[in-house]
Order: structure tokens, then sequence, then C-alpha cells
């Protein structure tokens, strides 16, 4: 029974983006800087992530030791961190789709990437989001003028708070990771 539940809620994860078709939904998390960039970013990459590990593995010889997979993935969330970016998504449908779509993409690529990544590159990582993240929550808070069009300062300022606390949040997953022994290192392979 329990593996039944797996199962209907993995596929409801990777369904769930659909929903921001609609366009309450979607103008709900969008309306408010904090929700657009903490709650609908992650929700697309875990939607993808969990969509591609059930892919087959026709691709992943591309991806020697997840170098793809981080590479996207840091792109698209530094990218999206932009203001101009965020204001353009909230302004022009082919953009939005392009979010959309590179989000998914890259948690997709992540996904399939993260089981092969040595120990040392995930922590790199993770690392490089973290300081990414924090200097851009510290950016957000510190600027006295709205940097997006489209939020408040307000917004702004929540929104630096959230991504302050995720780059320590990241930063702190990346030194769980560095100090668990990895297999590697158990099997005296160094």
């Amino acid at each position: 029974m329990s593996t039944a539940w797996a199962a209907a809620a993995r596929r409801f994860v990777e369904g769930a983006p659909l929903l921001l078709l609609f366009d309450p939904l979607r103008q709900a998390l969008e309306g408010r800087m904090l929700l657009h960039m903490m709650v609908e970013f992650p929700w697309l990459m875990v939607a993808g992530w969990c969509f591609g590990t059930r892919l087959r593995r026709g691709a992943d010889a591309f991806d020697a030791h997840g170098l793809l997979g981080i590479t996207v993935a840091s792109a698209v969330a530094a990218f999206w961190m932009i203001p101009a970016a965020l204001d353009a998504s909230l302004l022009s449908t082919p953009v939005q789709v392009v979010k959309l779509a590179v989000w998914w993409l890259a948690g997709i690529l992540l996904g399939r990437s993260w089981p092969r990544m040595p120990v040392e590159t995930k922590v790199f990582f993770l690392g490089n989001l973290a300081w990414m993240a924090a200097t851009v929550g510290l950016l957000y808070q510190s600027t006295e003028r709205r940097l997006c069009a489209n939020y408040l300062s307000d917004d702004q300022q929540l929104a630096g708070g959230a991504l302050v606390m995720l780059g320590v949040l990241l930063g702190g997953l990346a030194v769980v990771f560095m100090l668990r022994p990895s297999k590697e290192r158990e099997a005296g392979i160094e």
C-alpha cells in the first residue's frame, strides 16, 4: 500500500507544475517575490528531478560525473536571481514559458546527474548555490530602491531574507556532505 502512495505522490509532484498553467495559481505565486523565487522555482526543479530519475539512461554518457547537470542548474539559478529576468517573466508570455521550461529541465538534468557526482562535486555545487543565494539576498536587503519593477520594496526585503536563509541552509548541507564519509574514502580509494 505504501508503494502505491509513493507512486501516486511522485506522479503528483511530477505533474504539479502543470497547475501553473492556471492563471489564478500562477498569479498568486508570482504576485509575491518571495513565493515566486522560493516556492515556484524549487517546485519546478523538484518536479523535473522526479521526472528525470524515471528516464532511461541514454544521455548520461554526455554528463560525465554530473557536470552537465550542475552547470545547467547553476546557470539557471544565477540567471533567475537577476531582477530584470523576474520582471521579464511577469511581462512576457514567451519568457514565462522559457522560465518554466528551463527550471524543469534543470531539475531533470540535476536529478539524472546527482547519483553520479562525487562528494566533492556535490559540495562545490551546494557551496556555490549557498554563496550565490546569500549574496543576492543581502543585495536585495541592503538596496534601498526597488530592483524589480513588479515587486514592492517589502517583497524585495522578504525575498532577500529568505535567500540568505536558503544560503545558510545550503551551506550547512554542503558541510554535512563534506563531513560525511564517502564510499571512495571508506574503500581506501583517494
